[in-house]
């Protein structure tokens, strides 16, 4: 834990106010790590609209997947096509929208409360919040196993507070008339790229945790923070979330230890923390908190060539009178490699792998120890976790 404090003081020392943010959001497989139907805390209706724009210069299809929130393995929700959202009937969609077959270029969609239209009907009351997985491919080369020609897209989620309010009657002066109206926020969807991953960690960068800024818990507001599995079909992870003051240092318990708290995920596992300063650390009346959320195991049934543990996360913090939410998003403390985005003038030889340690007795067992993995996967190596599901 010390090394996140360590990491924070560093970079206050040399002027880096904040982490530096990922801004890439274009892939052909995305994850929103927020979605709600539900009724809420002080009277809140949440709902969510997602919207997709073809990021491409072919016309594409996409299909959309909900996963309930839920720590458990979730990965039968992805098995198949039954539960997912796509475009075409015949493609063995369980649902269907036809808006999402033959997006043009720079086209876009949006489907309002798509969890409320689509999933909340089957699901009941598991389907109040949640998260997506969304995948795109040209139009017309999808096939029964799930093999097609990748198309980019780029996603953004609307959740906001369905509510009243109070506004001026245009017929009488000085009275007042109740009107619908939403208080909301956006979250980007998170191109698969752009997670954290357990395996890009060495000696120039550490990709494996992400941090939320801004944390407050107070009369006025509360800060809430969700986590989102985003592994392939087989991994589990095992995550730190750690809190520290405005000065960077963390908070520390009765014993003089760090305080933290562990959460384990299964397969596209996702939790969402209400009130986490308090509900999850007891700490109230604060402002200005960072929570880093990192990495501290995974296990797998896949074989290690297969295996892809990363996860996303998000924050919000929510005016407790308005309901009203601004959206925190994740950063690395690590910027992008420069030459990755725009190319070298030369080409770079391929750096020779390292080689794995034996793992000791402990770290051989299901859970296994990132340090002794965490050079199987380099980022220039980064694979996407999942594939679109076949026919049933």
């Amino acid at each position: 834990m010390k090394r996140f404090a360590l990491a924070l003081a560093v970079m206050a020392a040399i002027g880096l106010a904040l982490p530096a943010a990922a801004q890439f959001n274009a892939s052909h497989l995305i994850f929103v790590p927020a979605g709600a139907h539900n009724d809420g805390l002080n009277g809140s209706h949440w709902r969510t609209d997602l919207t997709i724009a073809n990021a491409d210069t072919t016309n594409v299809d996409v299909a959309v997947y909900f996963v309930p929130s839920g720590v458990s393995d979730n990965s039968g929700y992805l098995r198949n096509r039954d539960k997912g959202l796509g475009g075409r009937e015949e493609d063995g969609w369980g649902k269907v929208d036809s808006r999402l077959a033959d997006i043009p270029p720079a086209g876009s969609v949006t489907i309002e409360d798509i969890i409320g239209q689509y999933w909340a009907a089957d699901l009941g009351p598991v389907s109040e919040i949640g998260a997506f997985v969304i995948f795109a491919w040209e139009s017309g080369t999808l096939q029964d196993d799930g093999t097609s020609t990748p198309r980019n897209i780029t996603v953004t989620s609307r959740t906001y507070n369905a509510t009243t309010i109070w506004v001026p009657d245009p017929d009488n002066e000085g009275s007042f008339i109740e009107k619908d109206a939403t208080y909301g926020m956006v979250l980007p969807g998170v191109a698969w790229y752009n997670s954290a991953d357990a395996g890009a960690v060495d000696g120039e960068k550490d990709l494996s945790y992400q941090v939320l800024i801004g944390g407050r818990q107070d009369d006025t507001f509360r800060y809430n923070v969700g986590i989102f599995n985003t592994s392939d079909l087989q991994t589990s992870i095992r995550l730190n979330i750690q809190p520290f003051h405005s000065d960077g240092t963390p908070f520390i318990d009765s014993n003089d230890q760090e305080v933290f708290r562990t959460v384990t995920l299964g397969p596209l596992g996702h939790i969402q923390y209400n009130g986490i300063l308090e509900s999850l650390f007891g700490i109230k009346d604060v402002s200005d908190i960072t929570i880093i959320v990192t990495f501290q195991s995974w296990s797998s049934s896949a074989p290690p060539d297969k295996v892809v543990p990363s996860f996303t996360c998000y924050g919000s913090i929510v005016d407790n009178r308005s309901n009203d939410p601004t959206a925190v998003l994740p950063s690395f403390d690590f910027p992008y490699d420069i030459d990755c985005m725009w190319g070298r003038s030369t080409p770079t030889p391929t750096p020779t792998p390292t080689p794995t340690p034996t793992p000791t007795p402990a770290a051989a067992a299901s859970s296994r120890s990132i340090r002794i993995h965490g050079n199987d996967i380099l980022p220039a190596g980064r694979r996407e976790p999942l594939r679109i599901p076949p026919r049933r």
